[in-house]
C-alpha cells in the first residue's frame, strides 16, 4: 500500500478507468475515489465512491476539487483532463493541493506539452526532429498538402488536411490561432511513446506503433525503441522531465518526428502497464521515495488489442 485514499479525476474516461483498474490489481491504494462532471458512467462499478464536480474552466471547479479531498481525506490525486492540470499549472497546484500530493509531470513538461506551439519551438530550439508548424492567420503553410490542428487540447479533434489554397483561405477566416503543420509520411509509421524520468534522473521508455481507433489507440505492437532513443533522451533533458509524458511521432524518410506531446498518463496506460512499462506505478512510488524497481523492456512484435466491455450497475 503506497497511498490510503486516490482521488482520480474524470473518472468516467478511459484513461481513469485504466488508473483505477492498475491500483486495484497491484494493491497500492486502498480507497479509490472519482469525480467527473455527472454521475451517468461506468466509474460507478469500479470505484469506491464518485463524485460530481464542475468542469475545470468553471471558477468553483478548485473548491469543489478541496472539498473532495477534505470531505474523503484523499491523500493524493491524479487529475487525468488536460484542462484540469492546465487549471492546476495555472493555479501553482501541480505539486500539491490542499495540502496533498498531486501526480502529474512537472511545470515546464506540462507547459511545454499543453501548446503545440510551445512543443515545436522548444525541440528545434534543441535540435530535436519536429515538423514544421506555423500559426493559422499569422502565416501561411510552407507546403501543401498539410494538417490543419488546434493549438491547445487534444490532438484529434477538428484535425483535418489541407489540400487546396482555397482550403487555406477558409481555415484562414475560421481557425485563427489554430496551427498549420507538415504532413508527415508515410502514414503507417506512426509511434506512441511512453516516456518516463524519475527523481533521480533515470529514463524509461517504451515505443507503440499504432492503429487508431475512434481517436484512441485500438490496436498495437510493441517497437523497437532503437531509432528513437537519443530523440526521447534529449526530449527529456529539454523540458526537465520528471514524471510521465506520452510522445506522438512519425518514423519519415528524413527521421523520427515529433508531432505531439501529452503532458499525462496516456490512454495506452493499461497496454504499457502489461507490458511492464508501469509508468503510473513508478510515479506513485517516485512521489513518496520509494525505489521504483527494475524496468525490463518487452521484446519488440508483441501485439495488444483494445476490447470492449459491458458493465452493469443496479
Amino acid at each position: 500500500m503506497i497511498y490510503d485514499t486516490m482521488l482520480i479525476t474524470g473518472c468516467g474516461g478511459d484513461i481513469a478507468l485504466a488508473l483505477c483498474r492498475i491500483a486495484r490489481e497491484a494493491g497500492v491504494v486502498r480507497r479509490l475515489i472519482g469525480c467527473d462532471i455527472h454521475a451517468d458512467h461506468a466509474g460507478l462499478a469500479f470505484f469506491d465512491v464518485c463524485e460530481v464536480a464542475p468542469r475545470a474552466n468553471d471558477h468553483s471547479y478548485l473548491e469543489a476539487l478541496q472539498r473532495i479531498v477534505v470531505d474523503h481525506r484523499v491523500d493524493v490525486i491524479a487529475p487525468m483532463s488536460e484542462a484540469e492540470i492546465a487549471v492546476l499549472l495555472a493555479a501553482g497546484h501541480l505539486d500539491a493541493f490542499a495540502g496533498v500530493q498531486v501526480l502529474a509531470a512537472n511545470p515546464l513538461a506540462v507547459e511545454t506539452g499543453l501548446d503545440k506551439y510551445a512543443t515545436f519551438n522548444r525541440l528545434a530550439e534543441h535540435g530535436l526532429g519536429v515538423p514544421w508548424t506555423r500559426i493559422v492567420g499569422e502565416a501561411p503553410p510552407i507546403a501543401l498538402p498539410c494538417i490543419l490542428k488546434r493549438r491547445r487540447g487534444q490532438g484529434s479533434k477538428d484535425l483535418q488536411q489541407v489540400n487546396t489554397e482555397e482550403d487555406v483561405e477558409i481555415a484562414t477566416r475560421t481557425r485563427a490561432g489554430d496551427l498549420w503543420q507538415e504532413l508527415l509520411l508515410p502514414s503507417d509509421q506512426e509511434y506512441t511513446c511512453g516516456l518516463y524520468r524519475s527523481r533521480s534522473g533515470e529514463t524509461r521508455m517504451i515505443a507503440l506503433r499504432r492503429r487508431l481507433q475512434g481517436g484512441l489507440t485500438g490496436a498495437a505492437v510493441v517497437a523497437d525503441s532503437t531509432p528513437f532513443r537519443l530523440q526521447l533522451h534529449g526530449i527529456a533533458d529539454a523540458i526537465k522531465l520528471n514524471g510521465s509524458i506520452n510522445v506522438q511521432l512519425r518514423l519519415t524518410a528524413d527521421g523520427p518526428k515529433v508531432f505531439e506531446i501529452n503532458p499525462r498518463f496516456s490512454s495506452t496506460v493499461r497496454f504499457r502497464h502489461k507490458l511492464g512499462f508501469q509508468d503510473f506505478i513508478w510515479s506513485l512510488l517516485d512521489s513518496r521515495g520509494l525505489p521504483i524497481g527494475p524496468y525490463y523492456p518487452p521484446s519488440p512484435g508483441k501485439r495488444m488489442y483494445r476490447c470492449a466491455d459491458e458493465i452493469i450497475i443496479d
